[in-house]
């Protein structure tokens, strides 16, 4: 999990038939914002962006007087999920709809490895023994059933996805048979399908899903993309959304489920690149995006809903919040399935003074469309395309 620098660290008029994934946006100025945790030199020296679930719950690392600690928080009362002498060592966080807490450790002062909290208890989840595990935890690895998901190295050059809720480690798949790597931190969604993205030994890569041994290619560089699959995250009705890059050279930001591929945004316009896309139970989606004539030194431009730069916006650098001016910001992957958004902000005021703060974006729209699950028609937003992969991998680009 890549938190905000290391834990501090976006058609309409185009409509596609026979797709199967409807993607919703929200529109301009339906968020409000609630302050999560505030850096105030007292309670917390530094604060950094987490997930949220679907109470509205967010979690967060901070830095305070006596250390670093994991918390929880709706807006109100702040609870302490884990706290360590140290001010270093977490390398994920992940919550679930309980309020339990997931995360990795690879300070001694509790043990390397992967634990969970429910603030009362911490459970060792897994350890490295005689094995390596990955540097990093998506806040998408942790699932409702207390299921967390992450890669390792098993004796020599035999990397492995495994799923373990506390007990023994159960191997999703490995690179014993068609597989050669697994390129980035896998996702889990509450049905315990699997999605990855991997290199295979006949020189393709891809973003893939698999329960109970059947894997699905939700893309790969054999059809419409070029490489870059990075960042997955996986809902409920078992879409996934990734980024990649086209044969065109183009990035971009998809949604897949096995059969169609939908683009959500790319860079055929305003923006530039994108990170941390997030999808849930409703097709709504959110990521960070940097836009061409963005603002300098900054990692990222905004936090958007889909493929208009204008309408699709839920904050960007410029915007006034907090009797402030936003910075800085990012948004780590936290959506729920009520359109919430968690995210980090660095806001300045007019006596040039910063404050670090972790955000909650409410939606104001009471209105949110249900998903479909069935084969019907797509609007994306406004500006972009969108793809159809077939089953038998013929390709389909539709335009305006």
């Amino acid at each position: 999990m890549h938190t905000y620098p290391k834990f501090l660290v976006a058609i309409a008029g185009i409509f596609l038939s026979l797709v199967a994934v409807e993607v919703k946006s929200a529109d301009a100025g339906t968020f409000t914002f609630t302050k999560i945790a505030e850096a105030d030199n007292r309670n917390f020296l530094d604060v950094g962006g987490g997930p949220i679930n679907d109470n509205g719950t967010v979690a967060f690392a901070a830095i305070t007087p006596s250390g670093k600690s994991i918390f929880t928080s709706n807006g109100g009362a702040i609870r302490t999920v884990v706290s360590f002498k140290s001010r270093s060592g977490f390398y994920g966080i992940a919550i679930n709809d309980s309020g339990t807490v997931a995360f990795g450790n690879f300070y001694n002062e509790l043990q390397e490895g992967y634990f969970i909290s429910n603030g009362e208890t911490v459970k060792t989840v897994a350890i490295p023994s005689n094995r390596s595990f990955s540097l990093t935890l998506e806040n998408n690895a942790f699932n409702n059933n207390n299921t967390l998901v992450f890669s390792l190295i098993r004796g020599i050059n035999r990397y492995e996805i495994v799923t373990t809720s506390g007990g023994s480690l159960t191997t999703v798949v490995d690179t014993s048979g068609q597989f050669r790597f697994f390129n980035q931190p896998p996702a889990i969604n509450d049905n315990n399908v699997v999605a990855f993205t991997a290199s295979l030994n006949d020189g393709r890569v891809g973003v893939f899903t698999i329960q109970n041994g059947l894997i699905t290619t939700i893309a790969d560089n054999t059809n419409l993309f070029d490489g870059g699959f990075s960042e997955t995250s996986i809902n409920n009705i078992n879409n996934v959304i990734f980024e990649a890059r086209l044969d065109s050279g183009e990035g971009g930001i998809f949604i897949g489920n096995g059969e169609t591929i939908t683009t959500v945004a790319n860079t055929s316009s305003s923006f530039s690149s994108f990170s941390r896309p997030a999808i849930n139970d409703k097709n709504q989606v959110a990521f960070n995006a940097t836009l061409r004539n963005g603002a300098e030194n900054v990692s990222v431009d905004g936090i958007f809903t889909g493929s208009d730069p204008i309408g699709d916006k839920v904050i960007g650098i410029g915007d006034s919040l907090l009797n402030g001016t936003v910075t800085n910001l990012f948004f780590d992957g936290g959506l729920n399935n009520f359109g919430q958004i968690s995210f980090f902000a660095t806001i300045r005021d007019s006596n040039n003074n910063t404050r670090n703060v972790v955000f909650r974006a409410d939606p104001v729209s009471t209105s949110v469309p249900e998903s479909t699950s069935k084969l019907g028609l797509l609007a994306l937003g406004a500006l972009g395309t969108g793809i159809i992969l077939k089953s038998n991998l013929k390709q389909k680009i539709t335009t305006k």
